[in-house]
């Protein structure tokens, strides 16, 4: 019974690990096993043909194998039906059958990882390029739907949506062509694409052809110099006429995706620098050539020579190579590292498909060349190396490059995109920009020898982030400003500066250095001011700054009577009069009281009851309480009043001993008038805020400028004058900002008072040359940096901030204030009334004693019997 038990077990533990799959190699080696080919010839496909080639396929692939395997072995197998399922140990599959059943049989041998070499009809979505090799059999001139299938299945045009202007006799003569285009499928991956046809009646001439073609393309010309991407498919023997009308109306921007189809009759003597001649950089456009060989053979038996050559080749191939490798290792070293099955094909349809594009005669007859044009930035890449143009036209600087080719055989062949601008923007190349220092826009850091060695602030920030997003580098070029001219001229002193900066005069070396197009753009913030009217652009706004204006700080008001703030006059008046009532009502409650013991002697007269109402607002209580019940409830409710009025007044006088009052101040430009003491109105020169005013409504703007004092230096800011409260001064808000900060840090308090009115928004951009081509793609990375938070961070990290002497600064030392005299000194007032008082009181005191009393007790005496 053990010995059965330990037999039981031993079968059971064999049988577990037979059950474990074990990751190995179980694909023979082309030295120990003959490759196994699957032949599929669709019989049904070929008799709809009129077709009948399995005779002539079994003769051409048996010569084929005997006179160019000489490495190695190959056993065929040949199938007269679609629907054969293969096992994994066949290597690969050669198809000939239409497109349904091509894609069914892929799927199928996917599941044994059997390479697939499909012959199947035209118009059919390429196999995966790295999986299996599909030939279509496109007859002469019908290449144009298998191009633009194979150009969406291979993303060579990735687009969503599509302009598809094409001659009538071309659609008429390619009826799949429309259905190509349109072509979507999730199991192909082939992505939908929304189409706008519009067909040309090419039976036109002369002029009205013109005025048909002008017509289609306005419904997708820019309206008002807005730029949308469109995409663009052109297949017309006026592709010409087109390019030239589209030009006028300005639609070969860089947003817009153009594609050529030059047809057959119009290949010869093709020059894409000729057609182009009127166009300007930055145009997106490529075209198609047709280069198909009109002597080649181009036949089904041809093809089959072909391929099955191409195949037997790579497997001579290998099986050379794995000779070669297997006798200088060891064969557990062999086991280890040679070919899956799946590496084994991989190389298979590599040494194929390199075998077919150099000795390939006629399976690609039909052959298309792809060009398209390198544009960004092209003219600022030449600018340093060619000093004489070579022709005299707006494309003299483009560069068309072939980026591949087509063909059924193999596809697209591509080493380039078809725009590469889309992508990839200027391609690094490298961009002159011209730029200034002017803090905190543009902040430039030299050397001793006076060279840019670094450079920051907002208006460099945002060039450094376009050049990231748009794919170029720069070099910085320094114009001189009016400040740096005027301080050279002057050698005037660096404390005689104004603080902060301005953007309204831009100098004119500025102006001159990018009005010739010669420069990219200007990192430059300027004023945005009669755009139409500069011989320059500007860029969307990057910020807008508001005037204001900069006064002393209102004083405190004193608090030399600060306890007696928390009441008004009112309260005060009533406290004294029910002070004076309450008194004689208690001395009379207590006077006539009915009984002789509920009589207090200590409030028989209305002195003493006086004192003890006194006493008891106080608090400081009293040395007899009414003994009749009317006397008690007078008492009690006085002190009820006498616990209101104390509260109240605490807490009244802890927040105004917190929280300080100050004189009026101005706060609004139209209140500067009413302050007699302000005799000084102080502008900087050369502000948007002058120019403005000249077309405002606003009187008070008009009177301020009537009678200001134009300033360049820090003397004639006099900012002292505006620390004594004789002038105020009209800036930007950033740049009296500034100023505070810096008495702020050198006097330790706030002694200015910043406008609560902000006005004139004055825009902020940057330079762009006025024929610019890029104008609409800088804004719209401007606007995502909007969007992105950058330019709101480059602010807050350059420009002054308001933390010195605002509202929450005050309120963070009100938080913290500690009491000091001019808080006390009412208090100590107070105390010295008493003082005063007091002795007043004991005077009095004093001379009644001295005049009644003492002249009572010196009177003499009278005895009468």
């Amino acid at each position: 019974m053990r010995s059965s038990a330990c037999l039981l077990l031993l079968f059971g533990f064999q049988l577990y690990i037979l059950s474990v799959p074990v990751a190995a190699n179980d694909f023979s080696s082309f030295l120990s096993a003959n490759g196994s080919l699957a032949v599929v010839v669709d019989h049904e496909y070929m008799a709809r043909h009129g077709q009948n080639i399995m005779a002539h396929f079994e003769k051409i692939l048996s010569d084929i194998v005997r006179e160019n395997l000489r490495n190695g072995g190959l056993n065929v197998r040949y199938f007269r039906w679609s629907a054969v399922r293969l096992k994994k140990d066949f290597l690969a599959a050669i198809t000939v059958t239409d497109c349904a059943n091509t894609w069914n049989f892929y799927r199928t041998t996917q599941e044994t990882s059997v390479l697939l070499i499909a012959i199947t009809d035209s118009d059919c979505p390429r196999l995966p390029l790295n999986k299996a090799l599909m030939v279509p059999l496109v007859e002469h001139g019908d290449e144009l739907p298998q191009i633009v299938l194979d150009a969406k299945v291979q993303q060579i045009l990735n687009w969503k949506t599509a302009v598809v202007l094409v001659d009538q006799t071309i659609l008429d003569d390619n009826s799949e062509l429309i259905k190509s285009i349109a072509h979507e499928s999730t199991t192909n991956h082939i992505a939908p694409i929304s189409l706008i046809l519009y067909k040309i009646d090419d039976s036109l001439r002369g002029q009205k052809k013109r005025a048909a073609l002008r017509h289609a393309l306005s419904h997708f010309a820019p309206i008002n110099h807005e730029q949308k991407h469109q995409q663009f498919l052109v297949v017309s023997k006026n592709y010409e006429d087109i390019i030239e009308i589209g030009e006028t109306m300005n639609m070969f921007h860089v947003g817009n995706q153009w594609m050529f189809f030059v047809l057959e009759k119009m290949r010869q003597g093709f020059d894409a620098s000729t057609v182009t001649i009127n166009l300007a950089e930055g145009a997106n456009i490529a075209f198609a050539l047709n280069e198909t060989k009109t002597d080649c053979m181009d036949t089904l038996n041809c093809t089959i020579a072909e391929v099955s050559l191409a195949l037997v080749t790579a497997i001579s191939q290998m099986t050379v190579e794995e000779q070669s490798l297997y006798g200088e290792i060891s064969d557990e070293e062999w086991e280890s590292i040679r070919f899956t099955k799946q590496e084994r094909q991989n190389e298979i349809l590599e040494y194929m498909k390199d075998y077919l594009k150099s000795n390939s005669k006629c399976a690609s007859c039909a052959r298309w060349r792809f060009e398209t044009a390198i544009t960004w930035g092209k003219s600022q890449e030449n600018r340093q190396f060619r000093t004489a143009p070579t022709r005299d036209a707006r494309n003299q600087n483009f560069e068309f490059v072939n980026f591949g080719y087509w063909s059924p055989l193999l596809g697209f062949v591509c080493q380039e995109l078809t725009f590469p601008h889309i992508a990839q923007h200027f391609r690094n190349i490298t961009m002159d920009i011209v730029t200034l220092h002017n803090p905190p826009w543009q902040i430039l850091t030299k050397n001793s020898q006076g060279v840019i060695v670094e450079h920051k602030g907002i208006a460099l920030e945002i060039l450094k982030e376009l050049s990231r997003a748009l794919n170029f580098s720069y070099y910085l070029h320094e114009a001189k400003s009016y400040e740096d001219e005027y301080a050279s001229s002057q050698n005037t002193n660096e404390s005689d500066e104004l603080l902060g900066s301005m953007t309204f005069g831009l100098p004119y070396r500025v102006v001159e250095m990018i009005q010739g197009n010669q420069f990219f753009m200007a990192a430059v913030a300027a004023t945005v001011e009669d755009a139409d009217k500069k011989p320059f652009n500007y860029t969307q706004p990057v910020s807008v700054q508001k005037y204001s204006f900069i006064t002393r700080q209102p004083d405190e008001v004193s608090r030399i009577y600060l306890f007696t703030a928390p009441f008004t006059t009112e309260t005060w008046g009533c406290l004294v009069g029910i002070i004076l009532v309450t008194a004689p009502m208690l001395y009379v409650i207590n006077r006539f009281a009915p009984l002789q013991e509920l009589q207090i002697h200590g409030l028989s007269s209305v002195k003493s009851c006086f004192w003890y109402i006194f006493g008891a607002l106080l608090q400081q209580g009293g040395m007899y309480l009414p003994r009749a019940d009317s006397g008690r409830l007078v008492v009690g409710f006085w002190w009820i009043v006498v616990i209101v009025l104390v509260t109240t007044y605490c807490g009244n006088l802890v927040a105004f001993l917190t929280f300080p009052k100050f004189q009026p101040g101005v706060d609004y430009l139209n209140q500067v008038q009413r302050h007699e003491e302000i005799s000084q109105y102080g502008l900087r020169n050369g502000t948007f805020f002058e120019k403005y005013v000249q077309r405002t409504t606003r009187e008070d703007f008009k009177h301020y400028l009537a009678r200001a004092i134009i300033y360049n230096n820090g003397q004639g800011e006099d900012i002292e004058a505006v620390k004594r409260g004789e002038r105020i001064n009209i800036d930007w808000r950033i740049n009296l900002q500034l100023v505070v900060q810096q008495h702020f840090e050198r006097d330790k308090e706030c002694r200015f008072a910043l406008g609560k009115e902000s006005f004139v928004d004055e825009q902020i951009a940057l330079i762009m040359p006025s024929q610019s081509a890029y104008l609409h793609l800088i804004n719209q990375h401007i606007d995502r940096m909007f969007r992105m938070g950058f330019i709101e961070r480059w602010h807050r990290t350059n420009l002054p901030s308001a933390d010195k002497c605002n509202g929450k600064s005050i309120l963070r030392q009100i938080t913290n204030h500690k009491v000091n005299m001019d808080d006390m000194q009412g208090c100590f007032l107070v105390l010295l009334l008493g003082f005063i008082v007091a002795v007043f009181v004991g005077c009095i005191e004093f001379w009644f004693y001295r005049l009644y009393v003492q002249s009572d007790s010196r009177k003499p005496t009278v005895f009468t019997n």
